[in-house]
């Protein structure tokens, strides 16, 4: 057994056996991964960042994601390490669960996000290796232009991601599409396509195009 899965166990053992009390058939759960900046420096472009990770239930499209479990941590560089503690159960069998993750700096600027929804199975104890959450920066629009792209509304519901673009752009060519839906080639300076999926949830980075 290698240091890192060594190290989770006796964190798993310490938390389930530090005094609090444990319904029949509950567990206590440790979840652990770590996140990445695969496309660029491993040097974050602010040294006070503070990395921010939830768990969430984002079954419902007609409700905002419900925050299971909630970890953060200092980031000094890439890849960070995370974890969070939760009960078993917490977890409602058959519902979608998801990682999000951010990094904001000491005036709460938002930093680093994941585009792309990370699937989780919280009840899996017996990971073979740690989760993986990419993030991307998020790009700073220079005086005077517009935004062009909402890393940070991703497990968002379509409609609200809708009306947010709206208000901050006063484009009214805002669409959803649903995943794997042909769309045209063409590029559009005054649109916006948010993907969403079978459940009106934003899975992909909004964007200009």
């Amino acid at each position: 057994m290698n240091k890192f899965y060594l190290a989770i166990s006796i964190i798993c053992f310490v938390a389930i056996n530090d005094g609090a009390k444990v319904s029949k058939g509950t567990q206590n759960i440790i979840l652990t991964g770590r996140v990445t900046f695969p496309e660029g420096s491993p040097t974050p472009v602010e040294p006070d960042g503070k990395l921010t990770v939830e768990l969430q239930d984002t079954s419902r499209a007609d409700a905002p994601a419900k925050v299971i479990a909630r970890g953060t941590s200092k980031v000094t560089k890439f890849p960070v390490a995370f974890g969070m503690k939760y009960s078993s159960n917490q977890i409602t069998p058959g519902h979608t669960y998801s990682l999000h993750a951010n990094i904001k700096n000491k005036k709460n600027k938002l930093l680093y996000t994941n585009d792309v929804r990370i699937l989780v199975t919280p009840l899996n104890v017996n990971r073979k290796k740690p989760i993986e959450v990419p993030v991307i920066l998020v790009k700073k629009a220079n005086p005077g232009s517009k935004k062009s792209q909402w890393p940070e509304l991703v497990g968002k519901k379509g409609n609200e991601a809708v009306q947010i673009i709206k208000k901050e752009t006063g484009f009214t060519n805002v669409v959803l599409i649903k995943e794997g839906s042909p769309v045209t080639m063409d590029y559009n300076t005054g649109r916006v396509r948010i993907t969403v999926n079978k459940q009106g949830i934003v899975t992909q980075t909004p964007m200009i195009s």
